[in-house]
C-alpha cells in the first residue's frame, strides 16, 4: 500500500474518514468470511489491501452501505476513540474527567 494509492482512494470516496470508514466496514466483512469482488485477491498481502485494491477498482463505495449502517458505523468509531482515550487515560493515572470543571490542589510557594 503506497501513498499515492491511499491518497486515489481518499478521491474516489470523498475524504479520509469516509474511506477509514468503507475501509474499517469492508475489512471486517473480508476477515468474517464474505468473498472479494476484485480479480485474483491471493495477489494482494491481506484484508488491508483487498479492500483498498476494491475501492480504487470502484467495485465497493458508501453507497452501498445503508444510512443507518453509516450512522452506526460512525457512532461506533466515536465510543471507540473515548474507550481508547479513557484507558490512556487510566494508564497515566490521570483522574477521570469531572462534570464540574477542573479542581486542583495548589501547593504553598515555597520560595517565601
Amino acid at each position: 500500500m503506497d501513498l499515492k494509492s491511499i491518497e486515489a482512494a481518499k478521491r474516489r470516496v470523498g475524504g479520509a474518514f469516509r474511506l477509514s470508514v468503507l475501509l474499517q466496514k469492508r475489512i471486517i466483512e473480508l476477515v468474517r468470511g464474505a468473498p472479494s469482488v476484485i480479480d485474483h485477491p491471493e495477489r494482494e498481502r491481506g484484508p488491508i489491501q483487498i479492500a483498498l485494491k476494491e475501492i480504487l477498482d470502484g467495485k465497493i463505495s458508501l453507497e452501498m452501505i445503508p444510512p443507518e449502517a453509516f450512522d452506526k458505523l460512525v457512532e461506533q468509531a466515536r465510543q471507540e476513540k473515548e474507550a481508547r482515550s479513557a484507558a490512556r487515560d487510566a494508564e497515566m493515572g490521570a483522574p477521570p474527567p469531572s462534570a464540574g470543571g477542573a479542581s486542583f490542589d495548589v501547593p504553598p510557594d515555597s520560595r517565601k
